[in-house]
């Protein structure tokens, strides 16, 4: 699947005319394991120049407990190692529970610093074997490892690994959470692809690396968490490492991988025929939400030309533009500043699309259409909603 060249996500525009740099997006899909990575990823230091990361804390969490519980099920635990441990949150909730060493990496120096102040021994820097070499030294092998929404992120999976077999103790548990790709094949959703996401995993995927890595997949849950997340449980398995891939079954992931691309282009001229017999009946097109998804969607399907412009949430981002698109970001209630129908291009999770419709509804005097981007909700269905201003 070839996207052609896309700028960063999170780089806002000062002006419609800034400059900004782009870069190669596209994706392949492995014929063995069915994992779809990025070809050229993105340098980490260009990728990563002047971006303070996202903080746990600026997203609600509702299925925290949940994770919590799937893991305490497999407790007591002496000891915990998080990779990618942002602010220290979650180890936090870990010590809470009773684990008295709590260890983490973090590479974002700001976060990093506040997961410390939380009392927690952090290494600065990426996981590596030097960073699994000195933890063990201090507190031995660890009975947990955790890594929440970060193997999505991982340049090399079998360093990533490695690692893992260095710090988990014999008889240790394993847990990991990312965000879940089957859904969105199903729907042939390019809205969770980003640039900042090498490696993009369904259910049948993640449990044959687990697998060819050495460890038996005991849980996996799915959650409603920022488009669609699973959480897996697992252990070293005690007999053979490797040749079980094709007991975890399939369910046709790999051929939907395959066909992203061929599907996301039918997608792209259905929508973009909707929006033109919109706007040619006077209707306004305007798209809600210009984080990641928004970004993603506008500028891998090319529908820059059949927005008016963008609104959100969050005032510091009024009066930019969105990279790409370049489209001017404005207030949500200057949509009132119009006249005649209006159709709302919704980009937000999934999990906030119902508060979202019933804020505009409220909150707007024009007619209104809404119609989602987004998966796992089937938002081909949505098109249909667009055929009434026709």
């Amino acid at each position: 699947m070839d996207l052609g060249s896309l700028p960063i996500a999170h780089r806002l525009l000062s002006s419609a005319d800034e400059d900004e740099e782009v870069f190669p997006m596209s994706l392949s899909v492995c014929r063995d394991c069915g994992l779809t990575q990025i070809d050229n990823p993105i340098d980490p230091e260009v990728l990563y120049r002047s971006y303070n990361y996202n903080f746990s804390s600026w997203k609600a969490e509702p299925h925290l407990e949940s994770e919590l519980d799937s893991i305490f099920a497999y407790g007591p635990f002496r000891s915990a190692f998080e990779i990618g441990c942002n602010e220290g949150l979650f180890l936090d909730e870990l010590r809470n529970r009773g684990i008295d060493a709590c260890v983490g990496v973090e590479p974002n120096p700001v976060s990093g610093e506040l997961a410390r102040e939380r009392g927690f021994q952090v290494f600065g820097s990426m996981i590596s074997p030097e960073v699994c070499t000195a933890a063990i030294e201090i507190n031995g092998r660890f009975d947990l490892v955790v890594s929440r929404q970060v193997i999505e992120h991982v340049l090399d999976l079998d360093s990533f690994f490695a690692c893992i077999d260095m710090l988990l103790d014999e008889d240790g548990l394993l847990f990991l959470d990312m965000p879940d790709f089957g859904p969105s094949l199903q729907v042939a959703d390019c809205s969770v692809l980003w640039e900042e996401h090498v490696s993009y995993f369904s259910e049948p995927v993640i449990k044959r690396l687990l697998d060819q890595k050495g460890f038996e997949t005991m849980e996996l849950h799915r959650y409603n968490f920022g488009g669609g997340s699973m959480a897996v449980l697992a252990r070293r398995r005690s007999g053979p490492t490797a040749g079980r891939a094709s007991e975890s079954g399939d369910d046709g992931a790999l051929d939907l991988a395959r066909s992203l691309g061929a599907r996301s282009d039918r997608y792209r001229q259905r929508l973009t025929e909707a929006l033109s017999g919109a706007r040619g009946q006077g209707a306004q097109v305007v798209l809600y939400g210009v984080g990641l998804r928004g970004c993603m969607v506008a500028n891998g399907l090319s529908l820059g030309e059949y927005i008016d412009f963008a609104i959100d949430d969050q005032p510091e981002k009024h009066g930019k533009y969105m990279p790409g698109a370049r489209l001017e970001i404005r207030p949500v209630l200057s949509l009132n500043d119009g006249e005649g129908p209006v159709v709302v291009l919704l980009a937000v999770a999934n999990e906030n699309e119902e508060k979202v419709a019933a804020a505009l509804k409220d909150r707007l005097t024009r007619p209104l259409t809404i119609v989602s981007l987004c998966g796992p909700r089937d938002f081909w269905q949505d098109l249909d909603n667009l055929k009434a201003l026709q």
